[in-house]
């Protein structure tokens, strides 16, 4: 069986969630922190708990308001014949359109049938469990055992539960029919026995113990018919079924290392359940290391009966994972929002190669685009420079930065962004209106993205050579010949037209120099890269505490983009 829609009222930090899922059986949610993706996995894990009364408090209600009950509905699909019986729920089916993702309430030859579960919790804190439909509105009563059948199991932090056979897990549905209860009734007997045949050596203290007693018993009129002796209570031995529990050797697994036993557990969901199963994944990298994380997710992708909820902060974990497969979680004041990445608007493509190459943007809740590398280093620079100033880092504001690749990437991946939530913010240059134009600044502008490009049609290389004091432009060329090895000197002389001294500090300031250094820059790639772009930042941080340098457009542009990022 498989989730076709998911709504949850008033669980947790969700106010409101109301998720049609599209195809597919793997859905990793991703989103910043207190997105409420491990809400959304526990919702579902409640919605099909296996056991008789799972324990609610006050704390899982919306900032606790126990007036408005949780209401979590999971409509389900791909359903067992047993379901389907009007003995079961046949009367309560519905109907799912997989193209339309949409819901009917009568089911229909072209549409799958669908079961929808909800689950009420009022502030009473009794959990209830019915099939409901609009024919029926009250539904009736989907009970613990069916539950069970679904097969949902949550692979945690702490799943040392589902290496048992207790009720539910994946363990006690692989076992063949068998009683387990009397099984362990005869292990409890067979310890009562053992106990008995022992009973000179071990028991000879406690026995004399209960020779006494039975003295005390007479002396105050207790009827005794038989000799009182020490012995195993056998309603009292808590031998239950969760206390079977898979063993190596004589090693219980629930010793093994973290990532080994979530491996293990998502291999015997996968092995053990030949009807399909639905396995909640909760941080699926914690305690792998990034072969093993390669090789789950290889195993997940086989598994062709299962449907797979992960929620990740990993950028391997997106880097195994398609664009079809993500799923960005936003919450605003408790209303979740969920997003496809694979949206038809988006250019998948694109979106593809910035999820292998730039997995922190996708972690993110702001993204700065910038157009290059130059310009991812130099925004690295200046925030080193402002936390060394007291402020707090762009990560502090969930800050991403993001290379485009190009100027002609910078519109698509901007709007790419914001189409799925992000706030989003741009850095480019000027200089090439065939790559990015004044339009395509207009067009993200009418989108709400904040663009910060150079006045004058420039280049961030020819915008600083323009702006910066003269000594921080010397120290940039000085820095570009003696520690990254170009040919500084010859490549502006070569722009400049006229003799320059080989001695860079001997340089006088003048216009004409100043554009040559800046297209010389640029051509040559002082800076081309994100390490360079960095150090050409470092270089010249000093400029910042000259009062005159701060009014000119480098650093208001600058300035104006970390005011973007401290206060969307």
């Amino acid at each position: 069986m498989k989730i076709r829609s998911l709504k949850i009222r008033n669980f947790r930090g969700v106010k409101q969630l109301d998720w049609s899922l599209p195809a597919g059986d793997i859905f990793c949610l991703i989103g910043k922190g207190d997105s409420s993706k491990s809400t959304i996995l526990e919702a579902i894990r409640y919605a099909f708990f296996p056991q008789w009364n799972p324990t609610f408090s006050d704390s899982d209600f919306y900032q606790c308001k126990v007036e408005n009950s949780i209401v979590i509905e999971v409509t389900i699909g791909d359903l067992v014949e047993e379901f389907c019986s009007l003995n079961k729920y046949g009367n309560y089916l519905r109907g799912w359109d997989p193209a339309a993702l949409k819901l009917t309430d009568e089911p229909d030859d072209h549409l799958e049938n669908v079961l929808t579960v909800r689950l009420t919790v009022d502030k009473d804190l009794e959990p209830k469990w019915v099939v409901v439909c609009d024919r029926t509105p009250d539904g009736v009563p989907f009970k613990q055992g069916d539950r069970s059948k679904v097969s949902v199991g949550l692979i945690g932090a702490y799943s040392e539960r589902q290496l048992s056979w207790a009720t539910g897990t994946a363990l006690a549905k692989l076992t063949e029919a068998q009683s387990l209860n009397e099984l362990l009734a005869n292990a409890s007997r067979t310890a009562r026995s053992s106990l008995d045949a022992n009973r000179p050596v071990s028991l000879k203290n406690f026995d004399a113990a209960a020779v006494k007693s039975q003295e005390i018993a007479k002396l105050l009129g207790v009827p005794v018919k038989d000799a009182y002796k020490a012995h195993l209570d056998l309603t009292s031995i808590n031998l239950k079924v969760g206390g079977l529990t898979l063993h190596e050797g004589d090693m219980p697994l629930r010793q093994l290392g973290l990532g080994s036993r979530r491996m293990l557990l998502c291999g015997i969901q996968k092995v053990g359940l030949e009807e399909g199963h639905i396995t909640l994944f909760d941080e699926v990298e914690f305690g792998l290391e990034p072969h093993r994380i390669s090789r789950l997710i290889k195993h997940v992708r086989e598994d062709k009966r299962g449907q797979y909820f992960l929620t990740t902060h990993s950028p391997i974990v997106l880097r195994e994972l398609t664009v079809n497969e993500l799923h960005i979680v936003h919450n605003n004041d408790g209303v979740v929002q969920m997003i496809s990445a694979a949206k038809e608007s988006l250019d998948e493509h694109e979106v593809q190669g910035k999820i292998r190459s730039s997995t922190d943007a996708f972690l993110a809740k702001k993204v700065v685009v910038c157009e290059g590398a130059t310009e991812v280093g130099f925004l690295r620079g200046f925030d080193d420079y402002q936390v060394e100033n007291k402020k707090d880092p762009f990560s502090f504001h969930g800050v991403a930065i993001l290379n485009a690749g190009g100027g002609s990437k910078v519109k698509g991946l901007a709007k790419a962004f914001k189409s799925l939530c992000y706030d989003v913010s741009v850095l480019a240059d000027a200089d090439a209106e065939d790559q990015f134009s004044a339009a395509d600044v207009a067009e993200l502008d009418g989108l709400g993205v904040p663009v910060h490009v150079w006045s004058d049609k420039l280049s961030l290389e020819e915008r600083a050579f323009q702006d910066l004091p003269w000594p921080n432009v010397l120290a940039s060329v000085k820095l570009a010949q003696d520690e990254l090895g170009f040919s500084a000197h010859d490549q502006v002389r070569s722009k400049f037209l006229e003799e320059l001294d080989k001695n860079i500090d001997t340089w006088m300031d003048s216009p004409k120099l100043r554009t040559a250094i800046g297209v010389a820059a640029k051509k040559a790639g002082w800076f081309k890269d994100t390490t360079r772009g960095d150090l050409w930042f470092k270089a010249v941080s000093p400029a910042f505490q000259d009062e005159a340098f701060c009014k000119r457009n480098l650093a208001l542009e600058l300035v104006k983009l970390w005011t973007w990022a401290e206060h969307v």
